[in-house]
């Protein structure tokens, strides 16, 4: 079997854990985690390393974080990388790979995940029991769609039911807010705790609303302030585009 070191890179809660794990039980190899993100420096888990490394036995090494490793952390991977034992794969699991040093990433693999679509979630969903399934699709808007988001609602549904369907109903009213969004009742979304990020991505689809947007998340504006100047941008063109009456 190639052990040539594998890196997988992917946003946030697109299952790349989930693959790691999927995949040590494909290949039927013992899982070792190393918390990088919790020690950048490696300092409490250089001595791991360099056990778990030199293991005869079939070993899977997976490196959660690996691109928030230190510089220093970084070279002593990489020396890692070039003694390490044959029957040992490390897996670095990180978001930006570019992060990673030129020298570890041409050591390694490339193993690109994107994040998931609904019917990738229903699959996974359906292997826990007891769920309502069609609850979570119509909770989840089309950017939520992630293994840990679908965690998140599956957890919820099965332990907590009054506060999930609470949070489901608050959700459906959160869309029929959607269809007749004003600037007047701004301080009564702010009052009921909606989002203003999904009131602001069905206003999207007008190339000027987008262009400032990203302005806007440059300089970590005020979602609340832009929302309201953008409703009320929109309110004003539409007068200023609908038909005078003709004066009898």
């Amino acid at each position: 079997m190639d052990h040539t070191p594998i890196i997988v890179t992917g946003p946030p809660g697109c299952g790349k854990s989930y693959w790691i794990q999927k995949y040590a039980q494909e290949i039927q190899k013992q899982l070792f985690v190393c918390p990088c993100r919790k020690d950048r420096t490696l300092r409490d888990g250089r001595q791991k390393l360099h056990i778990w490394a030199r293991r005869t036995e079939p070993a899977i090494l997976w490196l959660e974080g690996a691109d928030d490793l230190t510089p220093e952390a970084q070279a002593f991977l990489r020396r890692i990388l070039e003694t390490h034992a044959s029957e040992v794969l490390f897996i670095l699991e990180c978001r930006d790979a570019g992060r990673l040093q030129e020298p570890i990433r041409s050591r390694c693999k490339m193993k690109r995940i994107r994040l998931p679509s609904w019917t990738d979630l229903d699959q996974y969903l359906s292997t826990i029991r007891g769920l309502n399934r069609s609850e979570i699709k119509e909770y989840l808007t089309t950017n939520e769609l992630s293994f840990r988001r679908a965690k998140q609602c599956a957890q919820l549904q099965l332990h907590y039911p009054e506060t999930w369907n609470h949070t489901l109903e608050h959700r459906r009213k959160e869309r029929e807010e959607m269809k007749q969004l004003s600037s007047d009742k701004l301080p009564q979304y702010i009052q009921e705790g909606y989002h203003p990020e999904l009131f602001i991505h069905s206003l999207l689809l007008d190339d000027r609303v987008l262009k400032d947007y990203g302005v806007c998340t440059e300089l970590a504006g005020s979602l609340w302030a832009f929302l309201g100047s953008t409703l009320d941008r929109r309110a004003f063109d539409r007068v200023m585009t609908t038909p005078q009456k003709e004066e009898e």
